[in-house]
């Protein structure tokens, strides 16, 4: 028998990040401030980048007014993220999960909750469930007591089994019963767990001393310098999106004098002054792709939230990272930088692209934002004598084709900070 060996081509797929893919992704993801700054270090480190006369201004101004309102914040204080990233480093080594655990950090809003679903964790990392779970684990250990977590009833769940004076009963009647327990049932929950209402009642005292954001301790005082890089206007009934003087500004070479390098004999400076061309062309590349990523995805949310953009009382349509995603062929997390923190002027204020998404309800096909407008109105119209309760929000939904169950009424009622029936009665 006789072997033949034979070439084969094989196919092999291998992600790879080439210098102008990590370089667009960074400026992406840098607000218009941000985006500035780094400008002028490139500047600083390049001798034939040049940049419009009006961008230096710009910058100037934008860390004039940054800087005389942080000085005016308590100084020496750390933000959430510095003091989570300090308790990272110091406790986990480098390993996959400290990568997740990261990432899990940058989904935290001001309140310290975190702000994506695990199905969307599990599409944008490409991890398991199993080691996300894992990682949100970890990061609910850390400090401030309550960080990561899901919904209120978590976030108190988290800081009542770290507190050694918290009440015997008082984990079990909030992971089961926490309605009743803000309602002030007393005698239900007395009933529940057969102990005197005194119990019950030093339960509710407990979770008094709770904090419901423990994100918030760790924000700035000073409001952000915004600029937005889009506007909107209405235009004979038509909407008109424009780059605004903030949009992405493109560098420029200076010719003259590279070619004045040029002439030089030198193989160093020869070879130094085409690096330096090469880190140009690079940055230009990026700057182009990060001004057209901008401008499709406000575009895409202005259309999608047309109705809101001509009357602001309009409630926003479903419209998630997903399905933008999807209709301009670009990744989710390159959609997701894309509206962080970056702003669109509208005849409302200026606000936040990310703003514009609103996640469907679990139990609806309608958008959260627009079961919250019905909701609000719904009790605004209510008879303060006679509030209306969970139950009876649900069915007055189900009148307004919007199917949610007396729990998910609680919920929504509860993330728009609105009283229980008892509560709001007079």
């Amino acid at each position: 028998m006789e072997f033949q060996h034979q070439p084969q081509q094989i196919q092999k797929q291998k992600q790879t990040y080439i210098p102008n893919l990590l370089q667009g992704v960074h400026l992406l993801q840098l607000n218009r401030v941000d985006l500035s700054t780094y400008l002028t270090n490139q500047i600083l480190e390049n001798p034939f980048i040049d940049i419009p006369e009006q961008e230096s201004h710009l910058v100037q101004s934008a860390l004039n007014e940054t800087a005389s309102a942080i000085e005016q914040t308590t100084a020496g204080k750390p933000s959430l993220y510095e003091f989570l990233k300090e308790q990272i480093e110091l406790f986990y080594r480098k390993t996959y999960l400290r990568e997740l655990l990261f990432w899990w950090v940058n989904q935290l809003d001001h309140r310290g909750y975190v702000t994506k679903a695990l199905d969307e964790a599990v599409e944008e990392t490409h991890a398991s469930r199993v080691e996300l779970l894992d990682a949100l684990t970890l990061l609910q250990q850390l400090d401030p007591p309550g960080i990561g977590a899901r919904d209120l009833k978590e976030c108190l769940l988290l800081q009542t089994e770290r507190l050694d004076f918290a009440p015997p009963i008082a984990y079990i009647t909030i992971e089961e019963n926490l309605d009743l327990l803000t309602d002030k049932n007393w005698d239900v929950l007395a009933e529940i767990y057969t102990v005197d209402k005194t119990e019950i009642k030093n339960v509710y005292s407990f979770i008094q001393k709770l904090t419901p954001s423990p994100g918030e301790s760790y924000q700035s005082t000073f409001t952000p310098f915004v600029l937005p890089e889009l506007s909107v206007s209405i235009e004979t009934d038509e909407l008109v999106i424009r780059e605004t003087k903030y949009k992405t500004p493109l560098v420029s070479f200076n010719h003259s004098y590279f070619d004045e390098l040029s002439d030089s004999s030198d193989p160093d400076l020869k070879s130094y002054i085409k690096e330096k061309k090469k880190e140009y062309d690079t940055l230009q590349t990026s700057l182009l792709k990060r001004k057209e990523t901008i401008k499709q995805v406000g575009t895409a949310i202005v259309m999608h939230q047309h109705a809101y953009f001509k009357n602001p009382d309009a409630p926003l349509v479903s419209l998630q990272l997903t399905d933008l995603a999807q209709e301009l062929n670009y990744n989710q997390s390159t959609i997701s930088r894309a509206v962080r923190e970056t702003y669109i002027e509208t005849p409302y204020g200026i606000k936040e692209l990310k703003s514009f998404l609103s996640r469907r309800s679990n139990q609806s096909d309608m958008s959260k934002d627009y079961i919250e407008k019905v909701l609000l109105r719904l009790i605004a119209e209510e008879d303060s004598s006679k509030p209306l309760s969970d139950q009876s929000l649900s069915e007055a939904l189900k009148a307004e084709n919007i199917s949610l169950s007396r729990r998910g009424v609680a919920k929504y009622r509860k993330e728009l900070n609105i009283p229980s029936s008892v509560q709001r009665k007079d």
